[in-house]
This record gives structure tokens, sequence and C-alpha cells, in this order.
């Protein structure tokens, strides 16, 4: 009797035998799930909680969709009360999104879109080229006009306030804008600091290609806006005169020291790869290396009078705060007290708790049932506060990969 293996062939062609290579690299990383998205996520909260306060169901436009990421990241945001809401999982079900559009300028994608989908009356997606404005046919108005990971630092200055000014003029009462775009002074790209105004610039995404092809040479590069809060902020305030409309921004620099180029060094000629070690830290089965995780910032010594005082400040006293942590971990690591009291007594008041909870954690470490304590508690432990310490400045100094922006719009 001969063994079917036809289900097998199957599963090797759709890929699920390929090499599993964890959250280390890649599109879908450690660092995007568990900073990233998070960061997103809790930024967001807030503002949803206060248009379900007003309405029971919310409805999207997602602008540069993919194929419907968005959806997926707006459905699996944690609710803020733990304590009283122990069996609901998240902020918004599936069934809570009254209508999800997505808009891109990539038939494949909204076609993948189409497929993810399929049978989902509430979820549409429509070929669209946003440099040229929000299609005629659209519906609306919109709850929440969504962008993420950059898909809208592709237009221009001009392109960007245009579209701006239509999606303000869309909202009827109340409704949020995200912009999610790239960062101006990121020490990714310290070459780009002192180009003035809003020439768009070389951008690849290289960082696809895993740890095997860092130089990027299957990706092409695209010219990409970078901004500054003062270069968007202008523009928002300048869209909402136009439109007499109220507006509210909040700004947030987010992936400061593990944005995707940091690793690359594609656009500083220095190669950190804090990104990657940060992987490690999340990954229950990997141990980041404590030496690589040390942020030196000399490589951007010769570009630093190109770089406003915020932004400066910004990237010094979040590198202290940063290397403060990982100095206390070795310290506890080696059982060096001398080390460890001199780090607790020129950390930063605002660290006290971190390294109380970080060191009952490593004192308590044999009450933790798991094969490696540091891969599987310490490290994503120690993760979790360097990517808090970033989402605990309240305002952004654009020095972030991302400049993530949330506007209020309120009507009359």
């Amino acid at each position: 009797m001969s063994i079917r293996t036809e289900f097998y062939e199957a599963a090797v062609r759709f890929g699920y035998y390929g090499l599993d290579r964890s959250g280390l690299t890649g599109k879908k990383d450690n660092v995007r799930k568990y900073w990233e998205d998070i960061s997103i996520k809790l930024t967001l909260r807030q503002y949803l909680e206060k248009i379900l306060a007003m309405k029971k169901r919310i409805s999207v436009l997602d602008l540069g969709c993919g194929s419907g990421e968005g959806f997926e990241l707006l459905t699996h945001i944690p609710v803020e009360d733990h304590v009283n809401s122990v069996d609901n999982d998240f902020l918004l079900n599936p069934g809570d999104i009254e209508q999800y559009t997505g808009l891109d300028i990539s038939l494949p994608m909204i076609e993948q879109g189409r497929t993810n989908y399929t049978g989902h009356e509430a979820i549409s997606f429509e070929q669209c080229d946003l440099s040229k404005g929000l299609p005629e046919s659209l519906d609306g108005p919109y709850d929440v006009y969504f962008s993420s990971y950059a898909s809208l630092s592709h237009l221009t200055c001009d392109e960007l306030a245009k579209l701006t000014g239509e999606l303000m003029a869309r909202v009827e009462k109340y409704g949020i804008i995200v912009y999610d775009l790239l960062g101006k002074y990121s020490p990714e790209w310290p070459v780009y600091w002192e180009v003035p105004g809003h020439c768009r610039l070389p951008y690849n995404m290289a960082y696809l290609c895993g740890e095997d092809d860092t130089a990027g040479s299957r990706f092409e590069q695209f010219k990409c806006s970078f901004w500054s809060p003062e270069s968007l902020s202008s523009l928002i305030i300048s869209e909402s005169k136009k439109k007499h409309t109220a507006i509210i921004m909040a700004m947030h620099d987010r992936s400061i020291f593990v944005g995707r180029h940091m690793d690359t060094g594609i656009f500083n000629n220095c190669r950190r790869r804090y990104r990657y070690q940060v992987n490690r830290l999340f990954d229950r089965d990997f141990r980041g290396v404590l030496n690589d995780l040390v942020i030196d910032l000399d490589f951007i010594h010769d570009h630093a009078g190109s770089l406003p005082s915020p932004a400066l400040d910004r990237l010094t006293h979040y590198m202290r705060q940063w290397n403060f942590i990982i100095s206390f971990i070795g310290s506890l690591a080696d059982s060096n007290r001398a080390v460890m009291s001199n780090v607790l007594q020129n950390s930063d008041a605002s660290l006290a708790d971190d390294l109380e909870m970080l060191s009952w954690l490593y004192r308590n470490a044999s009450r933790f049932p798991v094969t490696d304590f540091w891969a599987s508690v310490m490290g994503p432990q120690v993760a979790c506060v360097i990517r808090n310490l970033e989402m605990g400045y309240n305002d952004a100094a654009g020095c972030g990969h991302g400049l993530f922006c949330i506007i209020e719009v309120i009507k009359s």
C-alpha cells in the first residue's frame, strides 16, 4: 500500500515547511509585534474609547492599507481595565467595525486584501493613488482615517497637505486622522538632517532581506518625505484654518533606537544591531547580548550640528536611561553589588520603579517555572522597560524612525 503524500506536498508549496526564523528578523519581527504595534495600539486606545462613548460601532478608512493589516491592528488593541475585563480580550472586535475601507495604490495588495477578507461584508478594498487625493467614489464620512508604517511618507508635502484638507472636510462632527511618517532626525540617517525643506530622499526596504543581505542589493531605492514635528504641525494647522476646523494634535516618536535601518547601516555607514538584540530579548528562546545592547551614538558626532536641540536632548536622555537599564542588568547577572550601587546612585529618579522591579525578578528567579529564566522572563521584561521609556515621552522631537501623529478634528 502506498502512502498518500498530497497533503504534505501542498503544505510545502504553500510555504508551511520553510525555515522558522522566529521573530528575530523580517517584516513581522518581535519589535514590530511587541514594540511598534503596541505603541500604536496604546496611543490610539483613548481616542477610540472616545468614539465608542459616542456610538456603538466605528468606521475606518485605511490610507495605504496594504493587504488589510490595519484591520488586524485595530481589532487587537488590549483593554485598559485588566481587572474588570478578564473575559474581554480587545477594545474592538471585528463586529465593532461598521465599515472598513482600505485604499492602496498596489493592485496586488488590494487583491490580496480581498482574498484575505472574503465573506466579510463590512470590509472592502479599492485601488487608489493617494498622491492625487481621495477617490470620488468614496463613501463616508468615517470616524477614523488611519495610516501606519510610513505609507503616507510616499507623498510629497503638497500632496499630504491636499490629502489632509480632504480628510478634514470629510469629518462630520468628530473624527481622528492618524499619520505615521518617517522621522526627519532619526539616527538611522544623520546625512539627511541637514537637508533643507521637504526634499524627497532615497529610502529602501532592505531590512526585509534578513541577515544575509543587509546591503539590500535586491531592493531598489525610492523617494520618501521625512518629517519634523514642526513641519508636520505647520501643515496640519494651515489646512485646519482653511477648513475652519478645530484640531487637537498629539505627536510621538516611535522606534528611536530600534528603527529598521539602525541594523542595516545603509544610511549612516555605522551598523548598530540594536533591533536584532531587542528581538532576542522579546523572544522566549533567546537571550540578548548585553554588550551589543549598549547604545553608542559617537557616529552622529560629525552631523550633530545639524540636529535641533530638542532632538539632540531626546537622543541623549533616552540613550542615558537605556544604558542605565542595561548596566543594571549586567550588574545583576554578574552579582556585582559595587556596579549595581553605582548605577542606582547615578540613574534618573524616574527609573527607580523599573530598576526595583527588575531586581525583584532576578532575586526571585527560582519561583518561575520556566526552563530558561533569562530568555523567558528577564529578557522580555527588560525589552518592555526600554520600550516604555520611549513611550513615556509626551512630545515628539522627530528623532524616531516613525513620527506618529493623531489629529482630533472637531466640528460644531
